[in-house]
């Protein structure tokens, strides 16, 4: 990988991604890696921010689309790990419904179910979220379009030089440092995991309203899954 690209790690929320910054911070400490967490789309005052602090990183870390290297003029690699899609939801209402600081709690409390929020159609988090995010779709509304989705896997073969699973996310991660040359194994931290029941009990319904709008995603996942567990023969 030549020096003067960039790596970019797409945080998918709900994909282990706390605990990989952990790692990420251990191996890239300091200026070497960039933590971007703003608001979508970024500003011309974040992106001018981002810009000041280029020189000395090394990583681009955080919550945001593909295509953030055509949108800073710099070039890069892609890597993401990516989850089911159905327990990824799930795992994404959950913390909605635990966490009193995140965006959807307060209409959990009131009675806003998983079915509900899936039928609403103005949730991207529910709604084949990671092929929006690889696509770098940023249309509103329902998903269900299969170009998006050969979209984000073109965009896996020709930028993307790593994807992991979290079902495998000791493999993965070990496969991971082996390809970036890390200097060292790292002991796998598993941080903010979902380890209670859920909240509810998935029914018939809802199982199939997960599966509808999600459909994008499930492929997605299905063709990583197959492709790399046999090219990292995981």
């Amino acid at each position: 990988m030549s020096v003067d690209k960039k790596l970019f790690f797409l945080h998918i929320p709900k994909t282990a991604g706390t605990s990989l910054r952990k790692l990420i911070k251990k191996e890239y400490p300091g200026k070497a890696c960039l933590y971007l967490y703003y608001p979508a789309p970024f500003q011309p005052a974040v992106i001018k921010e981002i810009h000041a602090n280029l020189p000395a990183a090394k990583v681009l870390y955080g919550h945001f689309s593909f295509g953030i290297h055509q949108l800073l003029g710099i070039q890069g690699h892609y890597v993401a790990f990516l989850r089911n899609p159905i327990e990824r939801v799930i795992s994404f209402y959950n913390h909605n419904a635990r966490q009193s600081d995140t965006p959807y709690y307060a209409a959990i409390q009131e009675g806003l179910s998983l079915l509900d929020m899936l039928q609403s159609e103005r949730i991207p988090e529910t709604n084949n979220h990671v092929t929006r995010i690889i696509a770098c779709c940023g249309l509103p509304g329902m998903l269900d379009d299969t170009r998006v989705l050969e979209q984000a896997l073109d965009n896996i073969e020709k930028h993307f030089c790593f994807v992991g699973l979290v079902e495998r996310f000791a493999e993965s991660v070990n496969l991971l440092g082996k390809k970036l040359g890390w200097k060292s194994s790292h002991t796998i931290p598993y941080l903010n995991v979902d380890t209670t029941k859920p909240l509810h009990q998935i029914d018939a319904q809802t199982q199939a309203a997960l599966e509808k709008y999600n459909r994008l995603d499930m492929l997605l996942y299905e063709h990583v899954n197959q492709r790399y567990i046999m090219k990292y023969s995981l």
